[in-house]
């Protein structure tokens, strides 16, 4: 028995140093430019820039979805684009980001019509495990569900990372990169686009469309619709936009889109657009049904300037969605 106990503690301690060695080579070497560090790199953009400004959060939407600069320069407001991924969870993001909104700031909300299904809001295993890697990493902020997705995703991202991070560092040093897409942190513009995409090759691998699935997550709808108060009532402007998406994710998903529509009539918001306002043909889209090529991101920022300029103030001309 004292035999069996020993190798159990010694596996253990053994399993335990290899993990927590695999850890630091991730931080320290292999993760150094990892997509997901973005996430702490905006969240220190929101503090440090004085308010007014106008933040946009969301998924890979809006990092692949807008021009910052061109918005910016439409509106006269610092403007920053806090889009990273769905896979973070909506709910993470907007708990973390919350305090760091001061009265004057402008929030434009877009998230991807998954958030508010089944239990896309709280994360996904690949991505949400990364969190702990991150500087600013709040556990406190998690609720039983999200540990769930953490912990178990850590693991895996811890392994991923040290595979296919010491994959592409031993590939790169024999060869310069080539015209393909990588997910990284230095794809990001120092207002938070992601642009690196936008001189590359067309790469579009999806299919126009995908059904959203599971139960309208009403727990979690209530979460973010008593956040949204609390925001305006310290002062906060919130203007909700429909995801930037495909024209066909939209027409697969009307029901789905309509019922969120309904859930947030009754809560007392709306889009300030029409979801097909912001839905684009397949020509436009880059990789995936949520992310835009650099045509796509011209069209859709001017899209969002006259929004923008409407909600705001700058002129009161009618916005028409063609």
């Amino acid at each position: 028995m004292k035999t069996l106990l020993g190798n159990i503690l010694s596996f253990a301690a053994f399993f335990s140093c290899a993990f927590g060695l695999l850890v630091w080579l991730n931080a320290s070497f292999l993760a150094t430019d990892h997509y997901n560090n973005e996430f702490t790199v905006k969240g220190n953009l929101i503090r440090q820039t004085p308010s007014p400004k106008v933040v946009f959060v969301g998924g890979s939407n809006v990092a692949f979805g807008i021009d910052s600069q061109t918005i910016s320069d439409s509106i006269g407001l610092p403007v920053i684009n806090a889009g990273l991924l769905a896979g973070m969870g909506l709910r993470y993001t907007m708990d973390r980001y919350e305090s760091y909104f001061k009265r004057g700031d402008v929030l434009i909300l877009m998230p991807e019509y998954d958030h508010f299904y089944g239990d896309v809001t709280y994360g996904n295993p690949e991505t949400a495990g990364y969190l702990p890697y991150l500087s600013d990493f709040a556990p406190s902020l998690l609720n039983l569900k999200q540990w769930n997705v953490v912990v178990t995703g850590f693991f895996k991202t811890t392994l991923q990372i040290s595979v296919k991070g010491l994959y592409y560092k031993l590939l790169h040093s024999f060869r310069k990169e080539g015209n393909v897409f990588e997910y990284k942190m230095s794809g990001f513009n120092r207002l938070g686009d992601e642009i690196s995409h936008r001189s590359l090759p067309p790469n579009i691998n999806n299919t126009g469309a995908y059904m959203v699935s599971g139960k309208f997550n009403a727990g979690y709808a209530r979460h973010l619709f008593n956040q949204v108060r609390r925001l305006q009532h310290h002062g906060v402007q919130v203007i909700w936009l429909p995801p930037v998406t495909s024209r066909a994710n939209v027409a697969l998903n009307r029901k789905q889109i309509t019922l969120i529509i309904e859930r947030m009539k009754t809560a007392g918001f709306t889009y300030a657009a029409c979801p097909d306002s912001l839905a684009y043909p397949d020509s436009l889209l880059y990789n995936t049904v949520y992310h835009l090529n650099k045509q796509g991101v011209e069209v859709n920022t001017q899209r969002v300037v006259r929004i923008l300029r409407y909600c705001l103030g700058v002129n009161r001309k009618r916005i028409a969605n063609r």
